[in-house]
């Protein structure tokens, strides 16, 4: 019988510790992570596209409506149509320019929140017993937070994007800015959540880079 050469160069895979836990995680795990989510981000953004969410683009409209109203003194009116395939319309009455706002796919954030939930629900559970038992529990406290978070962030940023156009502040050049700022911040709050309840993720991302690192030590010691 032939000897594996690689056989000779056998490393176990590795444990990484972090504030006194360790972190193992399988290879597929890994893979879940990288191709499972993105795919489910896409099936998440199109069932938000679908009519029987078209609830949530009312919700996110009245809102809108109740914020620019109560806070910025904008008399503001919603426009709900009982065709689904009209997005209902954020209507301000003696706008210097064009005053109605559809509620639109986009404007709900429907991307971000598909990227969002999915890498979430994609984090592996470390294989190590010292982390694994509240996993669970962390990964319903981060989605939960990070949803209600993002929606209220998202609330506010179209709020304050209608309101300084309403003022005369071009829509295009607002609609950008608000943009950047509103993508900072969530990222940030994201990450702080990620990295209280959910380290697992970078963990794991670390993990995938050290078994790489280990495989080609494992060839590279082969081949002499």
């Amino acid at each position: 019988m032939k000897e594996n050469q690689n056989d000779q160069f056998y490393y176990p895979k590795p444990t990484l510790h972090l504030d006194g836990k360790a972190y193992r995680f399988t290879t597929l795990q890994i893979f879940y992570l990288i191709f499972g989510s993105p795919l489910l981000s896409i099936l998440i953004y199109l069932f938000l596209k679908l009519k029987i969410n078209y609830w949530i683009y009312e919700l996110t409209a009245i809102q809108i409506v109740s914020i620019l109203n109560l806070i910025f003194n904008i008399n503001s009116i919603v426009i709900i149509y009982s065709d689904p395939n009209i997005f209902p319309t954020i209507s301000i009455p003696n706008h210097p320019f064009n005053g109605n706002y559809a509620i639109t796919t986009n404007c709900i954030a429907a991307h971000i929140f598909g990227i969002m939930i999915a890498i979430i629900l994609f984090i592996p559970a470390s294989k190590d017993s010292s982390n694994k038992k509240d996993f669970i529990w962390r990964k319903i406290k981060t989605l939960t937070i990070s949803i209600v978070g993002i929606y209220i962030l998202n609330i506010f940023r179209i709020a304050f994007l209608l309101f300084f156009n309403y003022n005369g502040i071009p829509f295009e050049f607002i609609h950008e800015s608000l943009f950047f700022l509103s993508a900072v911040i969530g990222a940030l709050f994201l990450v702080l959540l990620l990295k209280n309840w959910q380290p697992e993720l970078f963990i794991s991302i670390y993990y995938l880079y050290c078994l790489i690192s280990q495989r080609k030590k494992i060839n590279s010691l082969s081949n002499k």
